[in-house]
């Protein structure tokens, strides 16, 4: 028994860790102070480059511009979303991060939002997240799994 509560201490413990880790890194992602709120138009190569993995631009919600400097954590999160940022990781080089809200909606009627990077002017990829989740990043091209699963709704 004492073996079992050490256990579970133990992992419950490094389990708060990296959620604080990665939420603090998210948290850092969406407090850049090159930030704005977006009432311009929707990119057209971003709205393409969602539509090939069946998604729908609902709105623009921002557009930050940050130097990728991540932990390792976090960029292994963003690697099981999909998107490989390990190569821009600590070079220097700036992103510019743009987050749309999706039309499509998670069944319990959270919303879906799409996070894009583009770095020297190059789209080099994305990922999803879903609202209420943590961390609640996801793959752009699972949103056949996430309706199989229940997740959104058809």
């Amino acid at each position: 028994m004492r073996y079992f509560v050490v256990t579970t201490f133990f992992v419950l413990t490094l389990s708060i860790l990296v959620w604080l880790t990665l939420d603090f890194e998210s948290n850092k992602h969406s407090n850049d102070l090159d930030c704005h709120n977006a009432n311009e138009t929707i990119s057209k190569s971003h709205q393409q480059y969602l539509s090939n993995y069946g998604w729908n631009i609902k709105t623009k919600r921002s557009t930050c511009k940050k130097v990728i400097d991540y932990y390792p954590e976090f960029i292994n999160t963003l690697k099981s979303g999909g998107l490989n940022l390990e190569p821009y990781n600590r070079t220097g080089k700036e992103a510019v991060i743009t987050t749309y809200t999706l039309k499509e909606k998670q069944r319990n009627r959270d919303k879906l939002s799409a996070i894009i990077y583009e770095i020297d002017g190059k789209l080099v990829g994305g990922h999803g997240e879903l609202e209420n989740w943590v961390p609640g990043i996801f793959s752009l091209d699972d949103k056949k799994r996430l309706i199989e699963h229940g997740i959104l709704s058809k």
